[in-house]
């Protein structure tokens, strides 16, 4: 093989490696990109207090796994949670990403939130864990499951007064 072709090869397959080491990063960036934007619109649905907007956040086959609670499976039933939420009085949410992995059309989310009431009050914060998936071009929760840090009200003392047994 003469020199320049040699040569020609050597650069076109110098490119192609620095093409696919840059996919991973690429790919990185368009999942923190989709994945905070999907943040944004859920803390903007709890806002308005739109349960069909949040579960349309979700997959079709989407799961929310709520602590003290059985497993929530598909649209209809997401969106029903959420309404309940809603009605116990969250009217705000802030969500903070603490770590993001990106696996091709999959990620994981590990993260903090705080949900407030119409006044403003923290009623709740804690951590949660998302799997995403990128459908259509968006990225949906796929798997999403949370629990509280607050420290649990100490309960009440009995009539008699007397505590524990």
């Amino acid at each position: 093989m003469n020199q320049p072709v040699s040569r020609s090869i050597g650069l076109l397959a110098s490119a192609a490696l620095l093409g696919l080491l840059a996919l991973p990063a690429h790919a990185a960036e368009d999942a923190a990109r989709g994945i905070a934007a999907a943040n944004r619109s859920f803390e903007l649905a709890v806002q308005r207090g739109d349960s069909n907007a949040i579960a349309a956040l979700y997959t079709a086959d989407g799961q929310v796994l709520p602590a003290q609670h059985e497993v929530i499976s598909g649209t209809q039933a997401i969106a029903a949670f959420w309404q309940s939420v809603f009605d116990s009085g969250i009217k705000g949410a802030t969500l903070l990403t603490v770590e993001l992995e990106s696996h091709g059309n999959t990620a994981h989310e590990v993260g903090s939130y705080q949900l407030r009431d119409s006044g403003g009050k923290l009623a709740d914060h804690g951590k949660y864990i998302v799997i995403w998936k990128k459908q259509g071009g968006d990225w949906k929760l796929h798997r999403d499951i949370w629990t509280t840090s607050a420290k649990p009200s100490a309960p009440a003392p009995s009539a008699a007064g007397a505590g524990p047994r």
